[in-house]
């Protein structure tokens, strides 16, 4: 069972799912709902290692990733308290304009990364920026993030 769901096209598959009830405010709980209990699932199947820093905080989320598909979630740079990750994975969301659904989609990042230490923060998105990748910041639960402007506060749009 582990296998399969470790899967990309799995994971690729869900993703889907939650972006249907992610781009409709309507469906708000049932996306949250989602997030979390496939956070859940991923955090109990793969055991990730709590960071003690921000360089080993990125590799176990980078780790709690597809293993057929972790070339689409690089770690780009570590700058001092700060690791820099994309995700290069075809999002449903490209090019929508739907940053506020991408929001709700990344709780299940940010949930990754509460259950190791850490912190996560959407820096671009692949639903507004016009880039074919997400750009994310990674820090140790704790440290201050307002040096960061969270992509979904940028730009006000919301989703129907």
């Amino acid at each position: 069972m582990k296998k399969l769901l470790e899967k990309l096209v799995v994971f690729t598959a869900i993703l889907k799912v939650i972006a249907f009830f992610g781009r409709r405010r309507r469906f708000n709980g049932i996306t949250r709902f989602l997030t979390s209990i496939s956070a859940k699932l991923n955090i109990v199947l793969n055991k990730p290692t709590v960071g003690d820093n921000v360089s080993e905080l990125a590799k176990s989320w980078q780790e709690m990733m597809p293993p057929d598909g972790r070339e689409y979630f690089p770690i780009q740079e570590i700058k001092g308290n700060t690791a820099y990750t994309e995700i290069h994975l075809h999002c449903p969301l490209r090019g929508t304009g739907e940053v506020q659904a991408c929001f709700k989609l990344m709780n299940y990042d940010r949930q990754l990364m509460d259950a190791i230490g850490g912190q996560l923060i959407v820096l671009e998105s692949q639903s507004n920026s016009g880039k074919n990748f997400c750009r994310l910041a990674i820090r140790k639960k704790g440290e201050s993030v307002e040096d960061f402007i969270p992509t979904h506060l940028i730009d006000k749009k919301e989703s129907p």
